[in-house]
């Protein structure tokens, strides 16, 4: 066996020296000597993988994710060591197997099968170009069928393993959506007062028309018993978490009995990021294309399309009210 540099084996002993734990310290010192060069002798290699596999298993996950982050591009990465964080929890696993170019499509099979939904939909988002060849397919027909793949997934997922791919999906590596414009006041007003309604129609319609989706998917949205595509559709809309509340106490059948849950959700919300919920967005866009048939419009066109019905929307609506309710709510502060 090739002998560890002077000094370094020693720092394997966590009850030497003054009680501080430094076997994270030694997996970033070898990664940075490892990734110094992009080619390796097979000793260096073997001396590498054999203790960071050690060192993995002694370093808890907010380490092991720092050195994954830092292995994901590195083509020159041990594949046991790849493999192993692959296999490790999402927030470990998620840059590994969204960019690591060391995973052939039978380790990310593998994988998928092994750990769960979080996994499989960060490998999921990875792409066709990763998987190999498997059918002769225009690349947009396997983009959609990817999308209904993913977005199938995410609502066969329970509560726990949707919290999961929401916060993986920040390693996604497909193109990061276009943000929408931030929703105006009676725009928001249209979606509390369906949702306060019970009127699941208009909510439909609007969290279709705002997002881009179809009614199928507008459809999926409104009627999930977990709550958590509402979520997802406010956080793309920056809907206002207090409307975002009142609107699932008033539209979940579940939500007088478990108050909790509203508090789960809202923090929920606070916790995935604007990108996240964007991207899965972005995916029920283009599996609703898939299941209509038509054909998808280009981002900046929609964005466009959207802000023109919008506007119309909001001035019809203006033009409608009397004058007098117009300047008897202009000091109201919306809640």
């Amino acid at each position: 066996m090739v002998q560890p540099p002077a000094g370094l084996e020693d720092l394997l002993d966590p009850g030497g020296g003054d009680g501080v734990d430094p076997r994270a310290t030694l997996l970033r010192v070898l990664t940075d000597l490892y990734m110094q060069r992009t080619t390796h002798t097979p000793e260096e290699e073997h001396y590498y993988t054999e203790l960071a596999l050690r060192l993995i298993e002694a370093t808890d996950v907010a380490e092991r994710a720092v050195l994954a982050a830092r292995l994901a591009a590195c083509a020159s990465a041990p594949a046991p060591v790849i493999n192993r964080l692959a296999r490790d929890v999402v927030e470990v696993a998620g840059p590994i197997l969204a960019h690591s170019p060391c995973l052939a499509a039978a380790d990310l099979k593998a994988i998928a099968e092994e750990c769960g939904s979080a996994h499989a939909g960060i490998i999921a988002a990875r792409g066709s170009a990763d998987r190999g060849p498997v059918r002769p397919t225009h690349p947009r027909d396997a983009a959609k069928a990817e999308a209904c793949e993913l977005s199938d997934l995410f609502y066969a997922a329970g509560a726990p393993e949707r919290r999961l791919i929401l916060l993986s999906l920040d390693y996604a590596t497909f193109v990061p959506w276009q943000p929408i414009c931030a929703l105006q006041r009676p725009d928001i007003r249209r979606l509390e007062s369906a949702a306060l309604q019970h009127n699941a129609e208009t909510l439909m319609r609007e969290v279709g028309r705002m997002l881009g989706l179809s009614r199928g998917q507008a459809r999926r949205i409104v009627h999930d018993e977990l709550g958590e595509p509402m979520v997802v559709a406010a956080k793309g809309l920056f809907l206002p978490v207090d409307v975002l509340q009142r609107m699932l106490l008033f539209m979940n059948p579940w939500a007088g009995e478990s108050v909790d849950r509203i508090y789960e959700l809202s923090e929920l919300y606070g916790d995935i990021s604007v990108d996240a919920a964007g991207r899965l967005i972005a995916i029920w866009r283009d599996a609703g294309t898939a299941e209509t048939g038509q054909a998808q419009h280009e981002p900046v066109g929609w964005r466009t399309a959207a802000e023109n019905a919008r506007r119309a929307l909001s001035e019809g609506a203006r033009r409608q009210e009397p004058e007098q309710d117009r300047r008897a709510r202009g000091g109201e502060r919306y809640i």
